[in-house]
């Protein structure tokens, strides 16, 4: 009878109850805490993921924008970037998708276990990301400037006349990345830049667009093998006299120099020249049907490491007039100067007729036209180090379709799933 009165006693006393409670509730707050821990680590893996996951596709689509391979450069950004580690290799698909020609999508999966969640399951959590990347169309060029450092990249004064059918662009991350002074007149569309343009100059011809601060261009030809000089080079300088019509030079002709006063005329296929000059004042022309690179190289080097490549000198009534190639290596690009030569600027001025049907590509020299230089031009594209417009330079340029030598696309690289 004491023991039951002293339980009757206990349960009618409220002293202690907090603590009872709060003892009761211990487990669930824990517990509770500990799945919010467990959650904000998983979204935080999650985000992580989905991050590697974007640069992924990112680097793919850079890589298929260049022709390389998008698997290697998917793989080498993860490599370096990835966390938490893949449970599995990562999936690369190309193709189109979400309405975009050319993606490169990428799916990660991981896996991971965390603390409280393992005490009720021996599994560890799936953790997925996916990412595209489209590469879209930016423009057509018909020159490009891949000087990237604080100066003009593409200047035209004087009373230069560029007339394009389609952009010019350049990597230039002045102010003024591309000048046009005096009574110059420039119609491009767009005109781009990776710094600043003077929106307010009556020397852009309407319908010129203008785009400042934008992303860097790319190299259309960075593919392009470098030239070795053959084995079979000629250490003379072939000649050409005043009134001298040559039979068609074969492929693969190599002479430390040309000096022409008369007409060269060059058979399909790739010509060059080791180290020396070309000095046109007569008359270069391409005969048959394939077209013709002229490849400007050298096989030494001076002493601050650049290859010794000569200059092109183009004056007076000298006459350019050749087709570039349609297939091979050097397809599209009728002038080729080595991208390892030593800086110099390549000068085509006086009364310079050029009907280049392709590009001239010197991605390592600056290139001035000027003194009056006729490009009335079919198909022409330029891409040099900084590009200078003085004296009557006339682009006018319009491609045929179907050929190897077009305006050259330009590509920005977006996520967009």
């Amino acid at each position: 009878m004491r023991a039951l009165a002293w339980l009757r006693k206990l349960l009618r006393d409220t002293g202690g109850n907090v603590l009872a409670i709060t003892a009761a509730s211990m487990p669930l707050v824990v517990g509770g805490a500990a799945m919010a821990i467990d959650t904000i680590q998983l979204s935080v893996w999650k985000r992580q993921l989905q991050r590697a996951a974007d640069s992924a596709a990112i680097a793919g689509a850079h890589a298929e924008a260049q022709g390389s391979s998008r698997d290697n450069a998917v793989h080498r950004d993860l490599s370096e970037n990835v966390f938490p580690t893949l449970s599995q290799p990562e999936v690369v698909q190309g193709g189109a998708r979400l309405g975009f020609d050319r993606t490169v999508y990428v799916s990660l999966t991981a896996q991971r276990t965390v603390p409280f969640m393992s005490f009720f399951t021996n599994s560890a959590t799936t953790i997925t990301a996916e990412a595209t990347a489209a590469l879209i169309e930016d423009g057509q060029f018909c020159l490009l400037s891949l000087y990237d450092g604080p100066n003009t990249g593409i200047d035209a004064n004087g009373n230069a006349d560029v007339d394009l059918t389609c952009g010019m662009g350049t990597n230039s991350e002045s102010d003024n990345a591309v000048t046009a002074g005096g009574s110059s007149r420039i119609k491009a569309r767009p005109i781009t830049a990776r710094g600043g343009l003077d929106g307010d100059s009556q020397n852009f011809v309407p319908p010129t667009t203008l785009r400042p601060r934008s992303a860097r261009l790319r190299d259309p030809f960075a593919n392009v093998p470098l030239p070795t000089v053959p084995s079979t080079c000629s250490e003379t300088t072939l000649s050409v006299g005043n009134g001298v019509v040559t039979d068609p030079l074969p492929a693969g002709s190599c002479y430390a120099a040309w000096n022409i006063d008369g007409t060269l005329r060059l058979a399909p296929g790739t010509h060059y020249i080791n180290g020396g000059l070309v000095d046109l004042k007569g008359r270069i022309e391409s005969t048959g049907t394939g077209g013709v690179t002229i490849v400007m190289t050298g096989d030494e080097f001076n002493t601050d490491g650049d290859l010794i490549v000569g200059d092109f000198k183009q004056n007076g009534g000298g006459v350019l007039d050749i087709d570039a190639q349609e297939t091979g290596p050097y397809r599209g690009i009728a002038l080729y100067r080595d991208p390892r030569a030593v800086l110099l600027t390549v000068k085509i001025n006086g009364g310079a007729d050029t009907d280049i049907r392709g590009a001239i590509y010197m991605p390592g020299t600056d290139l001035w036209l000027g003194g009056n230089a006729d490009f009335n031009a079919q198909c022409l594209q330029v891409v040099a180090r900084i590009i200078t417009f003085r004296g009557g330079a006339d682009i006018r340029n319009t491609c045929p379709s179907g050929g190897a030598s077009q305006a050259l696309r330009q590509t920005i690289v977006r996520l967009v799933g």
